[in-house]
C-alpha cells in the first residue's frame, strides 16, 4: 500500500515506528495517536484477515471495562464518569489523529481521510456502552461476561444495524464516536438479557 503523503510504500501506518517519520511526530501528536489508536492497538498489523484494527481496539479495551466495572460496583457514577471521559477524549483526539494519519488505504482498498481504520477510540467507547448494563445487573463472572460483550459488540459494530449507518456517514468526530455507541446499545441489550436468562 502507498502512504499517500510521502510516497513511501507502507504496508501499515508506521507513523510511530518508521524511523524516517518518527522525527516529525511531536509529543502532542504522539499523545493524540496514543489515545485515538487506544495505546497503538489500532496500528497492529492484521494477522488473519484485513480490517482487524477495530477488533484489536475492542479487545484492548476489555481491561478498561473491567476496571471501570469494579470502580462502579459501589459507585455507578464512577463508571459513567469514565464513559464520559473516553467520549470527550475521542471528540478531542479523533479530528487531530485524522490529520496526523493523513489519507490511508483501508482494508477495502478505499482511500480514507476521515475515520481511518487505525482510529479505534470509538471502539473503546462502544465497549463501555456495551458493558453499561452490568452496572445495574450484577454478573457472576465479569471476565466471562466481558468476553461475551466483546463478541456481541464486534458483531453489531460490523453489521451496523440502523441507525448506526446514519452516524457512520457523519463527517465529524461525533459521528465516529456515536456509531459505535449505537452498536454498543444493541450489544448491551442482548448482553443484559443473556446475564438475566443464563445467570452469567
Amino acid at each position: 500500500m502507498i502512504d499517500l503523503r510521502c510516497g513511501e510504500v507502507l504496508e501499515y501506518p508506521q507513523v510511530i515506528f518508521n524511523n524516517q517519520l518518527r522525527k516529525d511526530i511531536t509529543l502532542k501528536k504522539r499523545t493524540v495517536l496514543l489515545i485515538a489508536t487506544w495505546f497503538y492497538s489500532g496500528l497492529i498489523p492484521p494477522i488473519i484477515v484485513n480490517g482487524m484494527a477495530g477488533t484489536y481496539g475492542s479487545l484492548f479495551s476489555i481491561p478498561l471495562c473491567y476496571v471501570a466495572l469494579l470502580a462502579g460496583k459501589d459507585f455507578p457514577s464512577l463508571y459513567y464518569g469514565i464513559m464520559l471521559l473516553i467520549f470527550l477524549l475521542g471528540m478531542w483526539s479523533v479530528p487531530k489523529a485524522e490529520v496526523i494519519l493523513g489519507p490511508r488505504i483501508d482494508w477495502k482498498g478505499k482511500v480514507r481521510q476521515k475515520d481511518q481504520n487505525q482510529i479505534v477510540i470509538d471502539e473503546t467507547f462502544g465497549m463501555l456502552v456495551t458493558c453499561y448494563p452490568l452496572t445495574i445487573i450484577p454478573a457472576a463472572s465479569y471476565w466471562l461476561v466481558l468476553v461475551l460483550a466483546f463478541a456481541l459488540f464486534r458483531v453489531f459494530d460490523i453489521v451496523k444495524v440502523p441507525p448506526t449507518k446514519l452516524f457512520d456517514r457523519m463527517d465529524n468526530a461525533f459521528g465516529v464516536m456515536f456509531d459505535d455507541a449505537i452498536a454498543g446499545l444493541y450489544a448491551g441489550g442482548i448482553l443484559a438479557l443473556a446475564v438475566l436468562v443464563f445467570k452469567l
